[in-house]
């Protein structure tokens, strides 16, 4: 299993944690040969990404890209990217009185569900 975390350093979570949770969550559902990609931008990046590709000028909490091709020469299942921007995941710890790690995996596995969803998955 290969979790790709992208994050800037004054982004803090427990990075360890949530990978194990991702494993865990994967595997729970049949997934353990999977590469998964996780970016933490600013609200500027992800209203930038959101213009770019939802037409969208506006910033969201959480955005997932499928990867074109579904496995890799080695046959790995390729989910794709889950992009989470993290100011918009600090303002719902706060709203939704949790803690940062907890908001964050809430986004994560909303992200990783929408990835398994998709229609070239469903074969899986």
């Amino acid at each position: 299993m290969i979790i790709g975390i992208k994050s800037g350093s004054t982004y803090r979570f427990n990075r360890r944690l949530l990978r194990r949770k991702i494993e865990r969550f994967l595997k729970r559902i049949g997934l353990d040969n999977v590469e998964v990609s996780l970016n933490f931008v600013g609200q500027r990046k992800m209203r930038q990404l959101n213009r770019q590709f939802r037409n969208w000028d506006k910033v969201s909490n959480i955005l997932s890209f499928s990867q074109q091709e579904p496995h890799s020469p080695e046959g790995i299942l390729l989910l794709g990217d889950v992009v989470i921007c993290y100011p918009k995941a600090q303002e719902e710890a706060i709203i939704y009185q949790k803690t940062i790690d907890k908001a964050i995996w809430d986004l994560v596995k909303h992200g990783l569900n929408c990835l398994i969803e998709d229609d070239k998955f469903k074969t899986v």
